[in-house]
């Protein structure tokens, strides 16, 4: 191959890189138009407010005070349930995450595997995602799902079910508490068996992302592994989970930005609740800031820890 051709195809491959950027800006545009013209002015504004006392005129408009930092020092010295809000926002965002991201690299592991209605599984799974939009999300799903569970029991057992949920029939706590588990261990499981639909609701992305990397993984490594006479565990732990290690990251990020903006977290009704006081946009913007700040941190903590067990598969070049 003469030096000639070889710039010929240096030149090919660099303007096929070129469109390849240029598509991804192309697809951006959407997006950052939206975030410019849109989304920047309603930032600052609420910056703005947060070091301010905003107070609805009955002529229409707002009156707007220079305050300073009094409305974060309100926050943080006299309104008592914001921090302990954060507090329970956080710890449950950590099963949350814990709980989802197991949850859904099991049943995309299940999933990718062949087997006769494949599709309607994967379709199911992700109904609930489809089921949290619009309309159908006023609907208290989880309340209907339990109430049905619920009678089915009593209707086959002739009691009447009654507690807080559908796992108090077996008081799952008392049997483990039975079998000498940990106190620790034991609220976790009963956590994520009072939770567990909560946890289904909340996979239906996280699976699709899952499948998405099992799919790229290529079947010849597979093969030379059986070859080998490796085992299923050790396939898994060896080839699978490292290689999807870099989903594992993009899961728990989304599902902490996820659970920390859901509308039924204990933060975001407390924000809705001062912005409708009168005089309380300003105490609502600095519990929004204030709130975005622990998200990034909660964010970059998460992401120091994941990054350590990322695998990067490196391919050769020619």
């Amino acid at each position: 191959m003469n030096k000639e051709q070889t710039k010929l195809k240096s030149r090919k491959r660099l303007s096929f890189e070129m469109q390849r950027r240029l598509s991804y800006w192309v697809m951006l545009i959407p997006f950052l138009a939206g975030f410019v013209f849109i989304f920047v002015g309603v930032y600052i504004n609420s910056l703005r407010y947060s070091f301010m006392n905003v107070r609805l005129l009955p002529a229409g408009g707002f009156e707007q005070t220079w305050t300073g930092f009094s409305n974060f020092l309100f926050l943080l010295r006299e309104e008592p349930n914001y921090l302990i809000n954060i507090q329970t926002s956080v710890v449950e965002m950590i099963m949350f995450v814990l709980f989802i991201t197991i949850f859904s690299l099991f049943i995309a592991v299940l999933l990718n595997r062949k087997m006769p209605g494949r599709s309607f599984f994967r379709a199911m799974f992700f109904v609930p995602v489809i089921l949290a939009t619009g309309f159908i999300a006023r609907t208290d799903m989880q309340s209907m799902i339990i109430n049905a569970v619920q009678m089915s029991l009593s209707a086959e057992s002739g009691a009447t079910a009654v507690g807080g949920g559908v796992f108090s029939y077996w008081n799952v706590q008392e049997l483990l508490f039975a079998l000498n588990f940990s106190p620790m261990l034991t609220g976790t499981v009963t956590t994520a068996a009072n939770r567990i639909v909560d946890i289904i609701n909340g996979s239906g992305i996280q699976i699709l992302i899952f499948l998405a990397g099992l799919q790229s993984i290529s079947p010849h490594i597979y093969e030379s592994a059986n070859i080998d006479g490796a085992t299923g565990w050790e396939i898994f732990w060896l080839i699978t989970f490292p290689m999807i290690t870099p989903l594992v990251l993009v899961n728990a990020i989304y599902t902490i930005i996820n659970f920390l903006t859901m509308p039924t977290n204990a933060i975001m009704l407390q924000i809705e609740n001062y912005r409708l006081r009168p005089g309380g946009m300003g105490i609502a913007s600095a519990m929004a800031w204030f709130y975005f700040l622990v998200v990034l941190v909660c964010l970059a903590i998460a992401g120091l820890i994941l990054s350590r067990i990322i695998f990067y598969q490196q391919k050769g070049t020619r």
